[in-house]
Formats: structure tokens, sequence, C-alpha cells
């Protein structure tokens, strides 16, 4: 296999990675947010100012995830819709602006990949203060009161 080859098998690889990445993190955080509206809606629910806080903008970063996700696939479509017409123009021997057209879709593939790592990032951002939001409401469940030398129990986290 000669080097041409093996670059553009790689290329391939990551290409179709990136795609399938960016596919599981829109999967994972349309899941995060129907968790987190069901949860709310339990019965013995009741939030304070400060979870509440944590929900707004923890679903707001989550929407921002799926939004920003939507933007990586129209901008690979453009790469690859534009990648495509280079393609073209070099086999037909048109190579009339294909440096331009080279550079823009250089671009384009820096903005997919900072793109993408805006979707991870403010996934994880939504998905941390989600998390927090769930176990300061059920720290009660998941916690434990243990007995130091006294015999009365003793709430270890203050609740």
């Amino acid at each position: 296999m000669s080097t041409g080859e093996s670059f553009i098998r790689w290329q391939n690889i990551r290409i179709s990675q990136l795609g399938f990445a960016n596919n599981l993190v829109i999967g994972i955080t349309i899941a995060l947010l129907g968790f987190t509206i069901d949860f709310i809606q339990g019965d013995n629910i009741s939030l304070n100012y400060f979870q509440k806080l944590l929900f707004w903008i923890g679903c707001f970063t989550t929407l921002a995830s799926i939004g920003i996700g939507l933007s990586v696939v129209l901008n690979r479509l453009d790469d690859f819709k534009l990648t495509a017409q280079i393609a073209r123009k070099r086999n037909t021997v048109k190579l009339e602006g294909i440096e331009n057209e080279r550079a823009k879709a250089k671009l384009l593939g820096r903005k997919t990949w900072n793109l993408f790592i805006w979707q991870v990032s403010t996934f994880i951002v939504g998905f941390l203060l989600l998390l927090i939001l769930v176990l300061i409401e059920l720290r009660s469940i998941i916690t434990w009161k243990f007995t130091l030398w006294t015999t009365q129990p003793v709430d270890f986290w203050g609740g």
C-alpha cells in the first residue's frame, strides 16, 4: 500500500469517526434533556433557586450543544460539496480558482473541528450542571447517616 493510499484510507476513517462522534453527542444530549425534564416532573421534586439556576443554564448549554452539532453537520456538507467541486475541476483540467477553493475547504475543515470541540464542551458543561442538580435533589437518598461516639445519628452532609 502506497503512502497516498494509506492517507486516503485513514482520512476516510477520520471523516466517518467524526460523523459518528457528532451523532453520538447529539443523541446523548437529547437523552440528557429528556431525562432531566422527566426528573423534574417527579412528585417529590421541589427545586430551590440554585437548582432552578442549574436547570436553566444546564438546559441552555445542552440545547446549544445540539445546535452546534447541527452546525457541524451543515458545515461538513458544505466542505464535502466544495471538495467534490475541487475534484471535478482537477479531473477536467479546469484549474481556474482551484487554489481559492482549496483554501476555503481548508477553512471549512478547521471550522468543523472547532465546532465539534465546542459541541462536546457545551455538552460536558450542561451534563455537569444537570448532574449537580440531580445530586443535590437526591442527597438525602444517596448519603448516609452514621453514629460517631454518641447514640444520636450524625448527618454527615448537614442535610
